[in-house]
C-alpha cells in the first residue's frame, strides 16, 4: 500500500536540487511518523533539538523520538541530503546516532530499539539489542593517519520515495509495533 499522497508530496517538495537545509524535511518526517505511529495507538512523536555532546559542535541535531507508554521505541535523526556527499558529514551523523543510543539506553524497555539516520529521503537503520548492548551497523574505527570513511554512503540504502524503500520502512515499523506490545 503506497504512502498517502500528502506525505510523498511533502517529501518531493523538500527534495529540491542542491538543497542543504535539513529543516525542509522536519514536516515530512513528522507527517510520516504520525502516520505510522498514530496517537490512537498510544504513540507520541516528540521532536527534540539537542547539541551533540561529544562533537563539540554548534550544529544542533533534530530528532523525532517515538514513545509508547513513556518509553522510546523508535527515532529518526534528520539531516539534509547534501550530507550524503561528505565523508565528515556522514561520520558526524553516525557518531550522533551512537551518542543518541547511549543517551536513550536507560529508558529503553523493549528488546530492540531501532533508530534511523535520515539524509533527505535516504535512511540508514540502526538497531540496538538491549540485552547484548550490541549496536549495528558496526562502528568503523578511524585511523588518525588516514582519511577513513567510517560511515560509507551505501549505509543510507533505504529511499523512502521508492516502493522498495517504503516497504522496508513499513517492515521496520511493524517490528517496532510488535516490540511495543511488550510495554502494555
Amino acid at each position: 500500500m503506497p504512502l498517502p499522497r500528502i506525505i510523498t508530496k511533502a517529501f518531493e517538495l523538500a527534495r529540491q536540487p542542491g538543497e542543504t537545509d535539513e529543516s525542509q524535511y522536519y514536516g515530512p518526517y513528522n507527517l510520516l511518523l504520525t502516520y505510522f505511529f498514530p496517537y490512537e495507538e498510544e504513540y507520541m512523536v516528540v521532536p527534540q533539538y539537542k547539541r551533540p555532546e561529544q562533537l563539540k559542535s554548534v550544529d544542533f541535531t533534530t530528532i523525532f523520538l517515538v514513545r509508547h507508554n513513556a518509553h522510546p521505541v523508535f527515532f529518526i535523526e534528520v539531516k539534509s541530503s547534501s550530507g550524503l556527499h561528505g565523508v565528515s558529514s556522514r561520520k558526524n551523523a553516525d557518531l550522533q546516532m551512537r551518542e543518541r543510543f547511549d543517551n536513550l539506553f536507560e529508558d529503553v524497555a523493549i528488546g530492540t530499539l531501532y533508530g534511523a539516520s535520515a539524509m533527505g529521503t535516504k535512511i540508514c537503520i540502526y538497531e540496538l539489542d538491549r540485552t547484548s548492548r550490541r549496536l549495528t551497523p558496526t562502528l568503523i574505527p578511524s585511523d588518525p593517519e588516514l582519511v577513513t570513511d567510517t560511515a560509507p554512503a551505501n549505509r543510507w540504502d533505504i529511499d523512502l520515495l521508492t516502493p522498495e524503500g517504503e516497504e522496508q520502512f513499513r517492515e521496520i515499523v511493524q517490528r517496532v509495533k510488535k516490540l511495543s506490545t511488550e510495554l502494555e
